[in-house]
């Protein structure tokens, strides 16, 4: 992803040297003369680790007298616990946020779960671009599909769907889902007109599965001719394989990169960054 946004923004591709320790400690030298230059720092943060050598990485910066700081974080993880469901518990994303932030002179990020629209966000008082990359899907789609529907896998995913069928010229519905629990969905009876059609269902994530091949389930007996999924995030904490097998095509950005990445987020990146320099 760096290569690209550099290649982008005929921007210098800074180096670092990275390594672990044996008791798994991070390690982050930076090895370009980075004094007075404004940095760009691109991480998905996928891991704990990941996490950690982003803020160390960033507060280098500062200390080495960088001139502005720019975090891109294309899958920011952590981003599910926006709110407290039960009493006590950490609002993550809030932390995670807030610790970006104080080291970064520009947060900016793709889709983010908590950001419920594209652009400039706020939240809990911090600043946020937040760029979105379901026009990039519905536009790998667009010419792929001969009956195009667009479904969104909740109500709550009912405005991108909308943003899709647009592009694609084509209608949108939504499903009716109940959450079971973190790995279970249940998908409610709903009307809708979608025998013969290639149902497309966008989604900013996903993580088990449990949505979509329950949302397959439910489709495919009611008799529509296919069933296509693009998400921005691949996370896939259970393998993409159960996924990929209860579909007719599945694919992602590389916010995280995958196998199944055919979509690329660089250009959203770096048309950003550019506008912002």
């Amino acid at each position: 992803m760096g290569k690209k946004v550099a290649h982008r923004t005929n921007a210098e591709i800074g180096k670092i040297e990275t390594k672990k320790f044996p008791d798994g400690e991070i390690y982050i030298r930076i090895l370009s003369d980075i004094k007075g230059k404004e940095c760009a720092v691109i991480q998905s943060t996928k891991s704990n680790d990941d996490l950690v050598k982003l803020i160390l990485l960033l507060d280098l910066l500062r200390d080495l007298k960088a001139s502005k700081v720019y975090t891109v974080v294309p899958y920011l993880g952590y981003a599910r616990q926006d709110k407290r469901f039960e009493e006590g518990e950490a609002l993550s994303a809030k932390t995670i946020v807030k610790i970006l932030d104080e080291f970064s002179d520009s947060l900016i990020t793709v889709n983010c779960h908590f950001l419920k629209r594209g652009g400039e966000c706020e939240f809990h008082g911090i600043k946020m671009g937040n760029l979105d990359a379901f026009p990039l899907l519905a536009g790998y789609f667009r010419d792929k599909l001969e009956e195009p529907m667009v479904i969104a896998p909740d109500k709550g995913s009912l405005e991108y769907a909308q943003n899709a069928a647009e592009i694609i010229g084509c209608d949108f519905d939504f499903l009716e889902k109940e959450r079971i629990s973190g790995e279970e969905v249940r998908i409610e009876e709903k009307d809708l007109h979608i025998k013969d059609k290639d149902i497309l269902i966008l989604d900013d994530m996903i993580s088990t599965g449990a949505t979509i091949i329950e949302a397959a389930k439910f489709l495919y007996t009611r008799g529509v001719k296919s069933v296509n999924v693009g998400c921005v995030h691949g996370v896939f904490s259970k393998g993409i394989e159960k996924v990929r097998s209860s579909v007719d095509n599945l694919i992602c950005t590389d916010t995280i990169e995958r196998g199944i990445s055919k979509v690329t987020v660089s250009g959203l990146i770096a048309d950003k960054l550019m506008s912002m320099i």
